[in-house]
């Protein structure tokens, strides 16, 4: 699978809900084994470690043993979904997913491997999950690497109105390259109340949840995505007018949560307070993005963009499982992950990549946490987007690397 890469795999069994446990995995990838151990924190929350052996996980191995987690509920850390144990998926077993769970599966792993201290990458929500284990465990990391995930302190309300204001700048820049973006969107969301669009697996599709496709717009190819898909998308027959099966097939790889159910079943359980769907709340005093604007007359009008909305749940096939687990976890008074004394003494250097136009991790709130660490290196960059480990990760990661070295 991996040529000449030594492939070993890890699992331990970790405290759950009270007289459970679930089983944890780790995979470790290794050209030379005298080498320090690195351990990679996926992004999400939701996703499992499994990454392609390039760009930057190519990268790491020159320098490294690489230490692949599946956060708990994915990959092989006991996935869950609706094809599994539906009686794991009510909100005492996905209360205990947050960021200091999998910081807690990493520390057993660590003291399982007899690793002293180990250097950690995290994208996204890795780097969320690093902050937390900095926090927590601020002598279990030497040098960390964030890429898109220094978090903001505050609740999800304060997130919100920050990823809503991101995301309309990006909504312009769009709209100014791609000049028939606009019209397209609109013409399509008219068409979704007044017809009845099935997607491939069988629900009708919705102008609300079309709109969800703005999150490709946070995404380095995301114009490009999105441009091909409004090109064309109607047939016109006998005067009436019906989406294409390839634009309907298109849609559903990008609408459905069934590869990653937790992303939004447990999605706001990742900021401090109780959340009461925040993103929805947020949305309605957000312009441009009212759920029931008229498309032909709203001013602004735009997509929306990594936000869970409740009625999700009801309209995607793979989170039905999951919808009164996910009204439960909404009501939940969630703690802070994060601890600005530790990070102001611990003693890692770290280094983090924040991307100017992020709309999925705020610079603004990214550059406040920033302030908080002891020794903490910030590349701020206007040269990638979210997904900047993905599109040029063997880069990112030297570069990191040399900011924690010089």
């Amino acid at each position: 699978m991996y040529g000449s890469v030594t492939v070993r795999d890890h699992t331990l069994r970790a405290p759950w809900v009270p007289g459970e446990t679930i089983e944890v995995f780790c995979r470790e990838l290794s050209t030379d084994d005298t080498l320090p151990p690195l351990l990679f924190l996926q992004g999400g929350p939701g996703y499992p470690g499994h990454v392609p052996l390039d760009g930057w996980l190519r990268e790491a191995l020159g320098h490294y043993r690489v230490f692949l987690l599946d956060q708990r509920g994915t990959g092989r850390s006991t996935r869950l979904d609706r094809h599994g144990d539906l009686a794991l998926l009510d909100a005492a077993h996905l209360s205990r997913l947050r960021a200091s769970d999998i910081v807690a599966d990493a520390e057993a792993f660590r003291v399982q491997l007899g690793i002293e201290r180990w250097d950690v990458l995290g994208q996204s929500f890795g780097g969320f999950c690093i902050t937390t284990y900095l926090s927590q465990h601020p002598d279990a990391i030497r040098y960390a690497y964030i890429t898109g995930g220094l978090p903001g302190f505050g609740a999800a309300d304060e997130v919100y109105r920050a990823t809503y204001a991101k995301l309309a700048a990006r909504h312009q820049r769009f709209y100014d390259v791609v000049p028939f973006a606009e019209s397209r969107i609109r013409e399509i969301c008219h068409h979704l109340d007044n017809s009845d669009e099935r997607l491939p697996t069988g629900e009708r599709l919705s102008s609300r949840r079309f709109r969800t496709i703005g999150i490709e717009l946070g995404r380095g190819a995301g114009f490009e995505t999105l441009a091909v898909l409004l090109d064309a998308p109607f047939h016109h027959l006998r005067g009436e007018k019906r989406l294409r099966g390839d634009t309907l097939a298109s849609l559903s790889g990008m609408l459905s949560f069934e590869s990653a159910p937790l992303c939004a079943a447990i999605h706001e359980t990742i900021y401090p307070g109780a959340p009461a769907w925040a993103a929805h709340r947020v949305r309605a005093e957000s312009e441009g993005f009212g759920e029931h604007l008229d498309p032909r007359s709203a001013e602004p009008f735009y997509l929306t963009g990594e936000h869970i909305y409740p009625w999700l749940f009801e309209e995607d096939p793979a989170l039905h499982a999951f919808r009164s687990a996910a009204e439960e976890l909404a009501g939940h008074d969630w703690e802070e992950q994060y601890d600005a004394a530790a990070l102001g003494e611990a003693s890692a250097v770290c280094a983090a990549a924040v991307y100017r136009d992020d709309i999925f991790v705020p610079r603004e709130l990214s550059l406040d946490t920033a302030a908080h660490f002891r020794d903490l290196r910030v590349w701020e960059t206007a040269e990638y987007q979210h997904n900047g480990l993905r599109v040029d990760g063997a880069r990112i990661l030297r570069h990191l690397m040399d900011m924690v070295r010089s």
